[in-house]
Formats: C-alpha cells, structure tokens, sequence
C-alpha cells in the first residue's frame, strides 16, 4: 500500500509538470500582436461593473452604472451593457432611476442615449416606459421621439415625444396624449 501511495503522488507530480509545460508553450507561441487582434476593432478600452459619478461643485447630479462598458476614444463615446442612471434631487419627483438594456455614453459632452427597454421610476412610486431616451446634461433634461407609457397611482398617460426637466420637475408629453384617471379611493373608518 505504501509503495501504491509514493506511485500515485509521483504520477500527479508528473502530471503537473507535463501540464504547466503545455500550458507555457501555448501561451509563448501567441505574440502581443496576435493576443491584441482578438480583441474588438476600434475599442480602446473595456471594463466591466462601470460606476461613474457626475458631481457638480461638490454636489452629486447622476450616477451611471453599467455592466460592461467599451470605450472608443477616437469617438469619445462608451457603449454600455445593462445600465442603470439615477438622477438626484430631480424636483417634485424626487431621485429618478433610469434602467435599460443597452447606452451610450458621450464622454465631453456628458449626454447619455438607452434604448431597450427603458424604465424610469420616481421616488414617489411613479414609472415611465420607453424604448429611447437621450439625457442632456447641460439643460438636465431627458428626452424622447418613442411612444410613452406614464404610470402613477392615480392615472395612466400614453402619448409619443417626451421632454422631462430634470430639476424643475416638470414632464412634456408631445403627441397622442391619452390619460386614465383613476377614481380615488376613500378609506373607511
């Protein structure tokens, strides 16, 4: 038993050292050039987890997080995975978060395009659907072409075209504007 014992811990020992050889040569057979071709054209550099915040004189005016991120810096412009904004101290409605599949973001000028499954929801409780929205940091204001669909607990609103200011809390439907009230509810004493 003894000498199955010493058998097995030499054959692993070889085993691994034949391992670490293949695995050496392989590796020294690829050179830079052939390691950086596999990489995506024009993609000067890619994270993942991305958390980037916007400050302004001390204050914090938007978080951006996303996924992946793929900077071009000939473009100065990020393409983003699963993102996730939230803007702060947006008026009446409170911090608003942003949530879509997929985004750009502009780097110098700080504006932001989503699309895929676009949805805003307030501090209030309120949510807005869309499939685009372009967020403007130098007026803060969020704005669309896409139809709409605004929810809150006491009306539902469809339209198309969207213009949100950002920190008068105020929301612009353009077009198609249709809303359901809902009745109030009374509590019973």
């Amino acid at each position: 038993m003894f000498n199955f014992r010493r058998l097995l811990a030499l054959l692993i020992l070889i085993s691994s050292v034949v391992l670490t050889t293949v695995i050496y040569r392989h590796l020294q057979q690829q050179s830079p050039k052939e390691l950086l071709s596999m990489l995506p054209e024009n993609i000067d550099l890619a994270l993942s987890d991305l958390h980037y915040t916007q400050s302004e004189d001390g204050r914090r005016r938007w978080t951006l997080d996303a996924d992946t991120a793929e900077y071009e810096r000939d473009s100065g412009l990020a393409k983003l995975t699963a993102v996730r904004l939230l803007f702060y101290e947006a008026g009446q409605f409170g911090d608003i978060s942003l949530q879509a599949e997929q985004g750009q973001l502009a780097q110098e000028t700080r504006q932001v395009d989503v699309w895929g499954n676009v949805i805003i929801v307030t501090d209030r409780g309120e949510k807005l659907f869309t499939e685009r929205l372009h967020y403007d940091d130098q007026i803060r204001q969020l704005s669309t072409e896409e139809p709409v669909r605004f929810l809150s607990p006491d009306l539902e609103l469809t339209g198309t075209g969207l213009q949100i200011d950002i920190d008068q809390g105020r929301m612009l439907v353009k077009d198609k504007v249709r809303v359901l009230l809902y009745p109030a509810v009374e509590e019973k004493k």
